[in-house]
């Protein structure tokens, strides 16, 4: 079930998309909504100036957010609650992450390359999906409110960590009208022949009442993140599920190539877990 959602709230063009988007999900599961903002972001149109002026111009910027947030949510007879976290890049990330355990969902939105803030919000992305152990459900930094989720699609290739994504996805899948898992038969696939089990998955989630499609799909030239993005358009996909994972590494890679990809051109909402 979910009874908590946490959704990251900022100055951008998509936080109001990401707001109306966390309170239908919240309508619809019955769940209560708390909106976090980072006390120290340099707002979008901060002109260059000293510290101490732009720490003002952030705290300023964190509480008109708030506010904003306050009246969106005002009649939706929700339980609302909101949370301002300070601290630099790394502290901001790691207590986001620590509050995050606490939630059900996460909704984050996708880092923008034309913003000065993209690494900081990558690497804010990254350790809230490693540290908080809960899902993520980003969304499009050019803004996609798209509900209610009615149209999923589950990028299946049996790793432990899209594993977990779909069964923390469950309750999201169980009111979904459409649900389909596409397997991209690539050449590691192939060569390996490594069994997906997808059958499997469809078996187990038909235990949980819910009815889904399976898809194999040849990529022939193509890269599994395109054929994925295709996938995504054709069938007009309200949410693609997925896996953040990569080979460890010193720095403990979190995102993989196909993921990495398909969350730097984001044309839908994406979920994944780690």
């Amino acid at each position: 079930m979910i009874k908590d959602i946490l959704v990251f709230l900022d100055d951008g063009k998509s936080n109001h998309d990401r707001v109306n988007t966390a309170v239908e999900l919240a309508i619809r599961h019955g769940a209560n909504l708390t909106g976090a903002v980072l006390g120290s972001m340099k707002p979008v149109h901060a002109p260059d100036a000293d510290e101490k002026a732009i720490a003002r111009m952030s705290e300023r910027m964190a509480e008109k957010t708030l506010d904003h947030f306050t009246t969106i949510t005002r009649d939706a007879r929700l339980d609302i609650s909101s949370l301002t976290i300070y601290g630099d890049s790394a502290s901001s990330a790691v207590k986001m992450a620590h509050y995050a355990r606490n939630y059900d969902l996460v909704i984050l939105r996708q880092p923008n390359p034309a913003r000065d803030n993209y690494d900081r919000m990558q690497e804010f992305a990254r350790q809230v999906l490693l540290l908080s152990g809960r899902p993520v459900y980003f969304m499009p930094y050019t803004g996609s409110s798209k509900t209610p989720v009615q149209r999923v699609l589950i990028a299946w290739d049996g790793t432990p960590s899209v594993n977990r994504s779909v069964h923390d996805a469950i309750p999201l899948l169980r009111k979904a009208k459409d649900v389909c898992i596409l397997v991209v038969e690539s050449k590691k696939q192939q060569t390996e022949k490594q069994d997906v089990l997808v059958e499997s998955l469809v078996k187990h989630l038909q235990n949980h009442e819910i009815k889904a499609c399976m898809r194999k799909v040849n990529p022939g030239g193509n890269s599994v993140s395109a054929v994925i993005q295709n996938q995504v358009s054709e069938h007009n996909v309200d949410v693609l599920i997925m896996g953040g994972h990569g080979r460890p590494t010193l720095k403990q890679k979190v995102f993989g190539t196909v993921t990495a990809n398909l969350l730097s051109s984001m044309i839908t909402p994406v979920l994944m877990s780690h």
